[in-house]
């Protein structure tokens, strides 16, 4: 699967790709990223599953869903070992820490919120389950887009339908850009009076 360059989430969410709603980017990611999903769920302080998860990772996004308190499952040695084995990027409803490092390494983590306080490695989890993340159910081997504006997925079978979709309405809007430069006002392509 490929995700043309000019395609953005927003424009997958458009064509029917579901928001992980709270899900954020922790850095300013430049460009897309996308993968197969990966699932982990687990216990908020609890990061010994989620660092487990990155050795049947490679090539594929985790995807977390943390229950319970505010603790950090993820972090800068995560992302490192993360990157240097192969992961697409990681995305976390709980939260992370170690923000520079993260930044520094330019790995791709997504999350719902940061915070200092870590858990311990309880490796109590469960890996390779649908998990609820933010707000609408991720599988493994659903397909995980995400960009500076956020990230959403897409059910396996329904991938090239919405790919055809989000061309379909980036073509539609490449065509009333033209019309703005044109000095069309927008009000009007959009036929509002």
């Amino acid at each position: 699967m490929k995700i043309p360059k000019d395609i953005s989430v927003p424009n997958l969410s458009d064509a029917g790709a579901k928001v992980l709603k709270g899900i954020k980017p922790v850095d300013n990611i430049q460009g897309v990223v996308f993968g197969e999903a990966f699932t982990v769920k687990t216990s908020s302080d609890d990061w010994g599953t989620v660092v487990k998860a990155i050795s049947y990772s490679r090539g594929k996004v985790i995807v977390v869903k943390c229950e319970g308190g505010e603790y950090a499952v993820w972090g800068g040695l995560a992302s490192l070992n993360a990157k240097l084995k192969g992961v697409v990027a990681v995305v976390i409803d709980g939260y992370v820490r170690d923000l520079e490092d993260i930044r520094r390494i330019r790995f791709p983590v997504f999350s719902r919120g940061y915070t200092p306080k870590a858990g311990t490695p309880l490796d109590r989890g469960v890996m390779g389950i649908p998990v609820n993340c933010g707000d609408t159910t991720v599988k493994s081997g659903d397909v995980i887009i995400g960009d500076c504006n956020g990230v959403v997925v897409i059910e396996r079978d329904r991938v090239e339908e919405v790919l055809e979709k989000a061309k379909e309405i980036k073509r539609k809007e490449s065509k009333i850009r033209d019309r703005i430069m044109r000095g069309i006002d927008l009000k009007d392509i959009l036929g509002l009076d």
